[in-house]
Order: C-alpha cells, then sequence, then structure tokens
C-alpha cells in the first residue's frame, strides 16, 4: 500500500479535516456545567453518596430541595439508592420522610415497590401514610404486590393498609398479583381479606385476568 506524506495526506482530503472536531483526549477539555449546592446535594442522594450529601448541608443546600419531577434528596435516597442510612441522616437534619413527588409517590411508595423492608418499615414507623394514592391511585401494598414482595406485604397490612384499594382502573392488589402470576402474594392478600368478587373498569375479576401460570388465583371465584 502506498504512503503518503502527512502534509500530502492533509492536501488530499482537504481543509474539511482540519475544521473537524479533534480526537478524544486531544485539545482543550470541555468544562463540566457546575453544579449548584442544591444539584449535588440531589445528585448525592441518587447516588447513595453520604459524605457529599452531609457536606452539601453543611455548606448550606436546603434539605428539601427538589428536582424536576418534585423528589427531594430523601425520597431520593429511597428510591434510587436504597439507603436506609441516608434517609435516616435527611430525616435528622430536617428532611421530610412523607412528601410526594408530582406522580403522587412517596418515599414509602418507591421502598416498597423495590421490597425494601428495613426501609418500608422505618418509613411506617415515622408515621408515612400507609396508603397514600398515586396519580394512578396506587398505593405501596399495590405496588409490593405487582413485585412479589411479601415480607413488604405483610409488613404493609399489619400496619392498616387497605387490601382491596382499587386504582383508577378499578384494579386491586389482588388483582395486579393475579396478573403477574404471583400466586403466593394472592394467597396472603386472601388470607388477609382481599374479595375475589371485585371486578374492575372492564368488569373482570382477579381469577379472570390471571395469567395462566397463576394456579391459585385461577381457582378463585367470587
Amino acid at each position: 500500500m502506498r504512503r503518503f506524506p502527512a502534509v500530502l495526506l492533509f492536501l488530499l482530503l482537504g481543509a474539511d479535516v482540519a475544521a473537524a472536531d479533534p480526537p478524544l483526549g486531544i485539545g482543550e477539555p470541555r468544562t463540566p456545567e457546575p453544579f449548584t449546592l442544591e444539584q449535588r446535594l440531589l445528585d448525592a442522594a441518587r447516588r447513595g453518596d453520604r459524605a457529599t450529601v452531609a457536606r452539601a448541608l453543611d455548606k448550606g443546600a436546603p434539605v428539601g430541595a427538589k428536582d424536576e419531577t418534585g423528589r427531594s434528596a430523601l425520597l431520593l435516597a429511597a428510591r434510587d439508592a436504597g439507603s436506609l442510612e441516608l434517609v435516616q441522616l435527611l430525616a435528622a437534619r430536617g428532611g421530610a420522610v412523607d412528601e410526594p413527588d408530582t406522580t403522587g409517590r412517596a418515599a414509602l411508595s418507591w421502598a416498597a415497590a423495590d421490597g425494601r423492608l428495613e426501609l418500608v418499615r422505618w418509613l411506617a414507623a415515622r408515621g408515612a401514610e400507609i396508603d397514600r394514592p398515586d396519580v394512578d391511585r396506587r398505593t405501596p401494598l399495590f405496588h409490593a404486590a405487582a413485585g412479589g414482595h411479601l415480607d413488604v406485604a405483610r409488613l404493609l397490612l399489619e400496619r392498616g393498609a387497605n387490601v382491596n384499594a382499587p386504582d383508577r382502573f378499578g384494579d386491586t392488589p389482588l388483582m395486579v398479583a393475579c396478573i403477574r402470576a404471583q400466586d403466593a402474594m394472592a394467597e396472603l392478600l386472601l388470607a388477609r381479606g382481599a374479595d375475589p368478587a371485585l371486578r374492575n373498569q372492564e368488569g373482570k375479576t382477579a381469577a379472570e385476568r390471571a395469567a395462566p401460570g397463576a394456579a391459585h388465583c385461577r381457582g378463585q371465584r367470587g
């Protein structure tokens, strides 16, 4: 293969090459967009970075700062980091333990959906609303049932969660458990008073909505 001198190659390819962006690692590094104290706090909470959260608070970041979806540092620590320790730190610094985001979901709802039992237990013990509905009227129990988190569902029920609370489509925790073939969850809910005769907006019961593999669900008759 014939090789061309660098200068000749430049002339052959034209000036467009010179105008192109330099390869990675060459030229001046791009300056990252600066974080405000609030942004640093929220970012650290998402990542579970306790040290940075503490520094941001010490420097004056408001513990109640929220992102564009209305999520506070405490909610993000529960939702994204799943860190009980960080949630406790933020609560001790004045963070609200039961403040919902723009979808109506507070820390308890996100923790229940992820099956974070100890976090759910701690939030419930500090007054988090057990049956707080989100914009779709889905409660923490609904989200726990959808994920098959038996221990979380059991705890919420012990705390007085409404086992038959429907979402805006009329689906109940029992229905979503059956839809997702969560037979063990369905058995628990039925034992705690779930009504298999309830129908959603389409007029279907949990048994009629049950997945093919949900034998226990499909055997129920309202």
